[in-house]
């Protein structure tokens, strides 16, 4: 009977289609880095393989799914740890455990880069947003490295201060979280208070004129991710000398 059947299990089974394509979408995303070195041996078709990827991420993760992993699931994950870990509460939600999942072990082999890099909606509709300003001729600004390396760190405070205040208030954490601006864009898609949409709209504008800007210096969940990803067992991410 029906009522039997746990709420995840019943969950998991009504978005079983959402699931395959995730699964599809992550299989093409493991042999693009398995054979990294063949992909990228041709600029043109390395560029036409991400730009397709990148827009399966925004339309189909993003907009359709609204798969988006945040910070306020680490600080979740984290608690949980500390007042008593139950499996259930994290399958009710099954393309986010399933995108958990695979980051989690990609960390192992490729770092962060797999999640920031290919697998995150917010950063890909800021990368997409970035190419097309490029080709319409919008001058990039060029970010001086002292100041460059000032701003990196914005992240980090960002992501410590939120796991910091969630130790005194969990509710308070989650607000500070909103710096994120995945909850307005994807989640909610701009349906929101004026506020937070237009502080959104800040973030992809700017990201206009500075690639990725976020990504690059205020997301605390990017910070997050890149400090276990220092302990990564393999460094399968093959690194140019010329970048």
């Amino acid at each position: 009977p029906l009522a039997e059947v746990p709420a995840w299990r019943q969950i998991w089974w009504s978005r079983r289609a959402d699931l395959v394509g995730l699964g599809v979408m992550l299989t093409v995303l493991a042999g693009i880095l398995l054979f990294q070195d063949v992909v990228v041996r041709d600029t043109a078709r390395y560029r036409a393989v991400r730009l397709a990827f990148l827009s399966a991420t925004v339309v189909f993760l993003g907009l359709y799914a609204g798969a988006q992993l945040s910070v306020v699931n680490v600080v979740t994950f984290a608690h949980a740890l500390l007042t008593g870990f139950r499996w259930d509460l994290f399958l009710l939600d099954p393309l986010v455990f399933v995108l958990w999942s695979f980051v989690a072990i990609a960390l192992v082999f490729w770092g962060r880069g797999v999640f920031c890099g290919w697998l995150c909606p917010f950063g890909a509709l800021q990368e997409l947003a970035n190419i097309a300003a490029r080709r319409l001729g919008l001058r990039q600004v060029a970010i001086p490295w002292a100041l460059n390396e000032r701003l990196w760190m914005l992240k980090y405070i960002a992501f410590l201060s939120i796991m910091a205040l969630s130790l005194q208030s969990v509710a308070d954490a989650f607000r500070l979280a909103e710096i994120e601006p995945f909850k307005t864009v994807v989640i909610l898609k701009f349906v929101r208070d004026w506020p937070f949409v237009v502080y959104a709209l800040a973030l992809l504008g700017v990201g206009l004129f500075v690639e990725r800007f976020y990504c690059r210096y205020l997301c605390p969940l990017g910070a997050g991710l890149a400090l276990p990803a220092k302990l990564k067992l393999f460094d399968w991410l093959h690194r140019r000398p010329q970048c």
